[in-house]
């Protein structure tokens, strides 16, 4: 269609340029040009890797039946496995990939209903490594809305319920299905994906070693994404040898995320952390400096159970396994951080909700965008959660009412990057590892499905205080369970309870032998 002087009209009124008359018409056939090459692009044939099918067959695809989802964490079951896998690693282990990584064949349904249909037409690299490494892809666990959220009430299919509890406790979110399916032993192993502590929350609400690795370290490519500049993959597993077995299969550049920048290993690189840990055994804590990050446990509603919980697992590393300090140390803008990260968040994946990413030299799920149609109908966004609406209406609220705040909090986390790294330098008064609880609340009751946004919104405090921080920075971050504890609700259902492990970009080794020595020395259901 040519461009009209209506069109010219519209385009102009929408970036707050009138065009004088007397150049309309240049602007029109300049306009026209334009067009001309968004046609010729747009008819062009999209470009993404195709998996071998030959080797890595897909089979049984099908919806699970309730019956066979007690827990309702399975979104998609599927058989995958690589014909002859160039290497053992992950020999015998079943494993399940957060419902918004791609597995060509299979359907992705992200956990909505506000558009359907999307089979991925590309295997995400974190699923191709599991297959190579000799893994078996079972199936996609069921994800928050849209990837939104930390409480596992918001999926289009229902609830996830925490394998801990009665039905109707949460499962920690936004990687909610993967944790409960692992912690249940229906899988060996999960990936999950963490915006702002979607893998770490369920690992702490479910029992389980969570790991949001070094930005970057893990390649992205091939999932969903929530905001390019806070998203990790990374590991669900029951141990931390599993962990650290599962990390080393996953991690290095793939060639394809532009995340992936200086300090990134190549895949032959990765450290090898399984057996770093094997060899280190109880000795992996020994004469760490660690401190105890002070604003960690000052949140408003810091449950004093899953404190008291924490100091006493903190009180491990020296008093069994030879830290050479465990104390109190201050970073005082960590108060600020789920704010200063929230600015940076919402602002960016609002640019993204509407598709309006932009500055990638990624792979691009094209498909993905095409079916959700944008922009999006009053339907589909009536479908979407509390969370999602939430994160539209601050977005737009922050973009044309506070344009400048973007840029000031990607230079705060900056600051708040330094002032981590400041403490986990070198030498007599800096520290090889921060510890401070994972979240501030264990498991509780899920809200009404039918809750009012207000009460949705609320019922996930306590979840982010204390990992969203170290999506902004990109610090290494580990979940590690540690004790039952009481729930809030019931004193008679008792739920896991978690230690957060944070340690210098590309250290993951630390953290992981640090954690491996603790587990090593103490059963943590008994502790």
């Amino acid at each position: 269609m040519p461009v009209t002087r209506e069109d010219l009209r519209r385009i102009s009124t929408a970036v707050g340029y009138e065009v004088p008359e007397q150049d309309a018409d240049d602007f029109r056939t300049l306009l026209a040009r334009a067009q001309q090459t968004f046609e010729t692009v747009s008819a062009m044939e999209d470009y993404q890797p195709t998996p071998d099918f030959r080797l890595t067959s897909r089979l049984n695809v099908h919806f699970p039946e309730e019956s066979d989802n007690p827990l309702n964490a399975w979104a998609w079951r599927c058989e995958c496995a690589h014909a002859s896998p160039p290497s053992a690693t992950l020999k015998g282990k079943t494993v399940c990939l957060k419902d918004n990584i791609a597995l060509a064949q299979v359907p992705c349904l992200l956990g909505t209903e506000s558009f359907t249909g999307w089979t991925p037409q590309t295997d995400a690299t974190v699923a191709t490594r599991v297959l190579e490494a000799g893994g078996r892809i079972v199936g996609k666990a069921v994800c928050e809305n849209l990837s939104r959220g930390a409480v596992s009430v918001t999926a289009a299919t229902g609830p996830v319920h925490n394998p801990y509890a009665p039905r109707g406790y949460s499962a920690g979110g936004s990687s909610s299905g993967a944790a409960a399916l692992v912690a249940a032993g229906a899988v060996d192993l999960g990936i999950g994906c963490d915006q702002g502590g979607s893998v770490r929350i369920p690992a702490a609400l479910c029992g389980l070693y969570g790991f949001k690795p070094t930005f970057g370290l893990v390649p992205y490519t091939g999932i969903a994404s929530n905001d390019a500049s806070v998203d990790f993959a990374g590991p669900l597993t029951r141990t931390c040898l599993e962990c650290a077995t599962l990390l080393e299969v996953l991690a290095g550049a793939d060639g394809l995320d532009d995340r992936q920048g200086a300090g990134c290993p190549f895949p032959g690189q990765v450290p090898r952390y399984a057996d770093e840990l094997r060899a280190s055994g109880l000795d992996g804590a020994k004469g760490l400096r660690i401190g105890i990050l002070k604003e960690g446990l000052e949140g408003a509603v810091m449950n004093s159970v899953v404190k008291a919980k924490f100091l006493a697992a903190a009180k491990v590393f020296t008093e069994k396994l030879g830290a050479a300090v465990v104390e109190e140390v201050s970073v005082p803008l960590h108060t600020s951080s789920r704010a200063i990260y929230s600015v940076m968040s919402k602002m960016g994946n609002h640019m993204g909700m509407l598709g309006r990413a932009t500055g990638r030299r990624q792979v691009i799920l094209t498909d993905l965008a095409r079916r959700k149609g944008l922009p999006y109908t009053q339907d589909s966004l009536s479908k979407m959660s509390a969370f999602s609406h939430e994160g539209l209406l601050a977005g737009e609220l922050g973009w044309s009412e506070y344009p400048l705040v973007y840029g000031k909090a990607v230079n705060l986390v900056r600051r708040l990057r330094d002032e981590y790294d400041a403490v986990l330098g070198q030498g007599r008064q800096q520290y090889d590892l921060l510890i401070l609880p994972t979240t501030l609340r264990s498991s509780f009751p899920l809200p009404a499905a039918d809750a009012s946004p207000l009460v949705h919104m609320d019922a996930g405090r306590g979840m982010t205080e204390n990992t969203a921080a170290f999506n902004g920075t990109g610090h290494p971050a580990l979940a590690m369970p540690i004790g039952l504890v009481p729930s809030e609700a019931d004193p008679s259902v008792m739920v896991p309870c978690s230690l957060q492990v944070v340690g210098k970009f590309w250290d993951e080794m630390t953290i992981l032998k640090a954690a491996y020595a603790w587990e090593q020395a103490v059963d943590w259901k008994a502790f």
